[in-house]
């Protein structure tokens, strides 16, 4: 396996009442825009966000190796018609909306996150994502490609020994859902 480098756009759920753990390895930003936007248009996905904490972060990987970690809830924006926007601090801190009130648990027409959940909010949402404000880092070295068996290396950067160990696994370019 080579060492390229590439991102890893990472959206999960920890196992329990729902289960998502989504990786898009790609070797451009604009890929992984792309795939980002994919889906946040899922009222799905928006009520993972909201309503179960679900983590959303772009790795980075330099040759192989995980070089930094950039949560990305503090830069998006839900927009849904009829409700205040709501944004993020991180993982399970929505901000805006309280998913957990009272009231929320008893609409009868459906609480936000029981229509969110449905998908029945899809047609007036809208997702912002403040890319200009996300510092990821260019790629080093040859970026990965479609194709590519990539390093998957979670150790720290500095206990870089250039060999591939134990710890060291391989994936497959693009999208890998290790929940299925």
């Amino acid at each position: 396996m080579d060492r390229k480098s590439y991102y890893d756009l990472r959206f999960g759920v920890s196992p329990g009442g729902a289960r998502k753990d989504a990786h898009y390895f790609r070797g451009s930003l604009d890929e992984v825009k792309a795939d980002l936007a994919a889906e946040l248009a899922d009222g799905m996905n928006l009520y993972l966000l909201c309503w179960y904490g679900a983590e959303l972060a772009l790795d980075v990987y330099q040759h192989g190796r995980r070089t930094r970690s950039i949560d990305l809830h503090p830069f998006l924006t839900i927009d849904i018609d009829g409700y205040p926007p709501i944004t993020f601090t991180g993982p399970g801190a929505p901000v805006g909306y309280d998913f957990g009130t009272d009231e929320e648990q008893g609409v009868d027409d459906g609480s936000l996150s029981d229509l969110l959940f449905m998908g029945a909010l899809e047609a007036v949402t809208r997702v912002t994502v403040d890319w200009a404000g996300i510092d990821a880092p260019a790629l080093l070295g040859e970026p990965a490609q479609p194709g590519d068996l990539l390093v998957l290396d979670e150790r720290p950067i500095d206990d870089a020994n250039g060999d591939l160990s134990p710890e060291t696994a391989g994936v497959w370019y693009g999208f890998v859902d290790f929940e299925a």
